[in-house]
């Protein structure tokens, strides 16, 4: 045996008798690779191979890709709270004209299929919607001046009506100012008194840019209602397959239909709420009942806040108007029995309880628009929640978040048309 490839003679008496030399022979340049295998433990059930203990780099970056994921949702979210505050005067009037145009779509549409050009059912439906917006203020811009102008008797006959609840706050109030007095050396300290504009004085300031703001908003609505189909032919040409432009069409369609129809059946629910308001105020006979019929079915658009404000504003109405107490609640008692009555058993049978929102995400909700939009963003906050809704129930990326914001009575239940 030659001495470079030679095996001790104790190393082959310790082999085991099934084992073989090493192949000495040189491997050629065809010839496969050898593969190590890992050891095999046995035991005595059989053969087990190793487990794995290397983790791939995939799953070892998830954890750090899903961090990153929700930073950037949550430095969009803070960009688009931002952009939504310092751009409010250009998007209140972009959105109230979307919500106005799917108001009135409908209309628009059963137009159209009477053979009427759409352009000019969008002229014709958005005139007669003006007409109708005019005569309604001037029959009720009479009684809102007289009730802003009788503003500072009425603040008078509260504080009078209120000077038995005031007398022992007022005495101590005058005690304490003694009491400082005798406490402190005197010293002549000018004093400074700050003029305040009139209420008057502030809408009349305000009133060319309010006005500006509407004529943008119905000229938006026009546009919106004349274009009718072209945004939606434009996303389907962008769409690359004929499976995704179907998917697009009919998801477009099924939410537009559906936000169209909430928006009408909520307009007319609350016109109801405010018939039945004025007639109740008539029965009550507190005066103006039309100008609180008007303002309970405008109000009744932000829930919660809207008829909380006006069963406290009715509240103060009864209450420098009539003489007894029980008098003066009988205005917001009968205001609340019936938005109670429309809140619990119209609104849910009428609409659903598939679009049925959580009370804390809705009050959230109003307290953010309210502090980006004031009194606007309250208004239009409950429609676009709703919104919001159903273009999530019919996505399925966001189904999810159509789950976490409704009450948990319809979610599961008619989840609709979803891509």
């Amino acid at each position: 045996m030659r001495r470079g490839n030679s095996i001790p003679q104790t190393a082959i008496r310790a082999m085991p008798p099934d084992s073989k030399q090493p192949d000495s022979t040189p491997l050629s340049a065809t010839d496969p690779p050898a593969t190590v295998s890992a050891p095999v433990h046995h035991t005595a059930t059989g053969n087990v191979p190793p487990a794995t203990t290397h983790a791939s780099p995939m799953h070892a970056a998830m954890p750090h890709v899903r961090v990153v994921k929700r930073c950037l949702i949550s430095m969009l979210v803070v960009l688009w709270i931002a952009v939504c505050y310092i751009t409010q005067e250009l998007l209140i009037p972009f959105t109230l004209g979307i919500l106005f145009a799917l108001l009135l779509s409908p209309i628009v549409a059963l137009l159209q299929r009477l053979w009427l050009p759409r352009a000019l059912g969008s002229a014709l439906v958005l005139a007669s919607v003006v007409a109708i917006l005019c005569g309604a203020l001037a029959s009720l811009a009479q009684p809102a001046r007289d009730w802003v102008a009788n503003t500072p008797q009425t603040i008078r006959i509260i504080q009078h009506r209120l000077d038995d609840i005031r007398l022992p706050l007022r005495e101590a109030r005058e005690a304490t100012r003694k009491i400082e007095d005798l406490t402190q050396p005197s010293a002549s300290v000018p004093t400074v008194v700050a003029t305040q504009p009139s209420l008057l004085a502030t809408m009349a300031a305000s009133t060319p840019r309010a006005l500006t703001s509407v004529a943008a908003v119905f000229i938006l609505v026009y546009f919106f209602l004349a274009g009718g189909d072209h945004f939606l032919r434009r996303l389907v040409e962008v769409a690359p397959r004929l499976s995704e432009k179907k998917m697009v069409v009919s998801i477009a369609r099924d939410v537009q239909g559906e936000i169209s129809r909430y928006l009408v059946t909520v307009s007319l629910i609350n016109l109801a709420l405010g018939v039945a308001t004025a007639a109740a105020m008539q029965l009550v006979g507190l005066p103006t009942p039309l100008l609180w019929g008007a303002v309970a079915a405008i109000f009744n658009f932000a829930p919660y806040v809207g008829p909380a404000t006006t069963g406290f504003a009715l509240f103060v109405a009864g209450f420098t108007t009539f003489d007894s107490l029980g008098q003066a609640l009988a205005a917001p008692g009968v205001f609340f029995a019936l938005t109670f009555l429309e809140g619990q058993l119209i609104t849910p049978t009428i609409v659903g309880r598939r679009l049925s929102l959580d009370p804390t995400i809705v009050f959230l909700w109003l307290m953010l628009w309210g502090w980006l939009w004031g009194v606007v963003g309250l208004l239009v906050a409950g429609p676009l929640l709703a919104c919001f809704r159903i273009v999530c129930q019919h996505v399925d990326g966001l189904h999810a978040v159509s789950v976490l914001i409704g009450d948990g009575s319809g979610s599961g239940s008619e989840p609709g048309h979803r891509s």
